[in-house]
């Protein structure tokens, strides 16, 4: 019996054991004013000021690792004496000030399962003993009133022991996802850090370069029909992960400066007979050796600059703030030789989250012209697409919500500039369609050719209620053998355009509820005894 009081009094212990929070330390600062951003495609370029300390003049600024070391530039070499000294140094992983709380969440979350391990550990203890235990059958009194409290206590022991895993299991899915929060918030290179130091006369000025950063456009289109005019709203998303909090003007690049640049050089061109060496395979004139192909496997090795994997992304940082900029006229995308940039501003906490800029743009209006497409070997119903052959204006890459005349119609993907922002899709025209019926063929073979009658009809169907002119396209067949021979006996209406690749045009005036055909027959003349094959 003294056995069995022993353990109650030791589980009424575990089971009502209550611990003491965790106290997390403050994380260390890192030293530098951020002035400005410039935002580019792979990365971003930081602008930092720091004052000299002492009659001496010296300076330090410590960067996270986030930035690359060879990337520090001095931009007012005139206020500082001699060269700046930058070294990178290892250190503990850093928790940024705005990460702070997340960790010691976290920290804490995790001392609580360890202590509620614990505890499980000693009530499933409890149970192995009370199976080891054996009364003293002699004494039938005491007999009975060890029976009942030993249910009593296996009874209080095993509830404790279900109610604790639950909360164990339910602090440890907590933990799984505020860690998973933290690595993906956490500043790339938290592991290292950058001292710029040196003697200045003045504040030194310098910039460094992170890849830790990405910016991109978002428009939303909406094509006005009636006018074929296109209203531009501009949005821009921003993100840097090197754990330094920002707030103040961002400067948005679409080109990313070159490291280095060096002056063309033509080499004289030779020629001679080349070495025999054992050819492997021939694709149309081109022939490939061994060699080329060894050449070609090593080439295709080595990667391009912006092929390079980059490290996986962390998070966080100290606070370094700026005063917001005054405001500002709008102004329209500035353009020069080598470069397009748009002024922003922003708060940018370094944790690697997409934020919305304010961007001082002029509203942009595009002007276009409606066509609607058929293209019967595609699909049966019309693209609504906005041709922007006469528009100034050039929209920066990024992807565009669409809507036509003010409904949502899908997503697209602006490409750079030039043909890929010409025809702008905008979506489909389901009410209005196209048939593409096979005329009858026929085969006849004489003594000296195969004829080979075909052709088709279209049925273009307006299903709106009012009249459009609809543009269609389709094709001839292409002889490619000088044996064969295209004849065309009719296309009626006639096309607007033939190209040399026999791709026809149409332009169609359909009125509203009316359908309108169009006819193409012709005959394809070859050889008695070949087959035509198609490709």
């Amino acid at each position: 019996m003294k056995a069995l009081y022993v353990l109650l009094l030791t589980v009424s212990a575990v089971l009502f054991f209550v611990g003491a929070s965790f106290a997390l330390e403050a994380p260390d600062n890192y030293a530098g004013t951020v002035t400005a951003i410039d935002f580019y495609p792979g990365g971003a370029k930081f602008s930092f000021k720091i004052e000299p300390e002492g009659e001496e003049g010296n300076f330090k600024a410590t960067l996270p690792g986030a930035f690359d070391a060879d990337s520090v530039r001095l931009l007012n070499p005139e206020d500082v004496e001699g060269d700046i000294h930058v070294e990178q140094f290892s250190r503990e992983r850093w928790t940024p000030a705005q990460l702070v709380e997340l960790k010691k969440q976290i920290d804490e979350l995790d001392e609580d399962i360890k202590k509620l391990e614990a505890r499980r550990a000693a009530l499933e203890q409890t149970l192995e003993m009370l199976d080891e235990l054996k009364p003293e059958k002699s004494n039938p009194v005491a007999l009975l009133s060890y029976i009942k409290d030993s249910q009593t206590l296996r009874l209080d022991t095993e509830n404790a022991l279900v109610s604790l895993k639950a909360d164990i299991s339910k602090k440890q899915a907590k933990l799984k996802t505020l860690t998973s929060e933290l690595n993906s918030k956490r500043p790339r290179g938290d592991t290292s850090y950058i001292e710029v130091s040196g003697k200045a006369i003045r504040a030194a000025e310098f910039t460094a370069f992170t890849s830790a950063a990405s910016w991109y456009p978002r428009y939303i289109l909406d094509l006005d029909t009636s006018k074929g005019s296109i209203e531009v709203d501009t949005f821009v998303r921003a993100a840097q992960k090197t754990g330094l909090e920002y707030k103040g003007d961002v400067t948005l690049h679409t080109k990313t400066p070159d490291e280095s640049i060096t002056t063309p050089v033509i080499n004289p061109l030779r020629v001679g007979i080349k070495p025999k060496e054992e050819k492997i395979a021939t694709v149309g004139s081109a022939s490939f050796s061994r060699n080329n192909r060894m050449y070609e496997s090593a080439r295709m090795e080595m990667p391009m600059m912006d092929e390079v994997a980059i490290e996986e992304d962390y998070v966080g940082a100290a606070p370094m703030m700026k005063a917001a900029a005054p405001a500002r006229e709008p102004q329209r995308v500035k353009e020069t030789l080598a470069d397009r940039t748009i002024d922003a501003e922003g708060t940018l906490p370094g944790d690697g989250v997409e934020r919305e800029l304010e961007v001082y743009m002029k509203d942009i209006k595009l002007k276009g012209d409606l066509i609607i497409l058929l293209v019967p070997e595609q699909r049966n119903n019309a693209w609504i697409i906005a041709s922007m052959d006469q528009s100034n204006e050039k929209l920066i890459p990024g992807s565009a919500e669409l809507r036509v005349d003010g409904a949502t119609s899908g997503r697209i993907a602006i490409g750079e500039y030039g043909e890929s922002q010409k025809e702008i899709p905008f979506g489909y025209a389901d009410q209005i369609t196209v048939k593409k019926e096979a005329l009858v063929e026929k085969t006849g073979v004489s003594w000296f050719s195969g004829v080979f009658t075909s052709g088709y009809k279209l049925e273009i169907t307006n299903g709106t209620q009012s009249e459009h002119l609809i543009t269609v396209k389709d094709r001839l067949p292409i002889p490619t053998d000088e044996k064969i021979k295209l004849d065309v006996k009719r296309i009626e209406p006639k096309e607007k355009e033939r190209d040399k690749e026999n791709r026809l045009t149409w332009e169609i005036t359909v009125p509203a509820g009316a359908t309108v055909p169009i006819i193409v027959d012709y005959t394809l003349s070859y050889p008695s005894g070949e087959t035509l094959q198609y490709r």
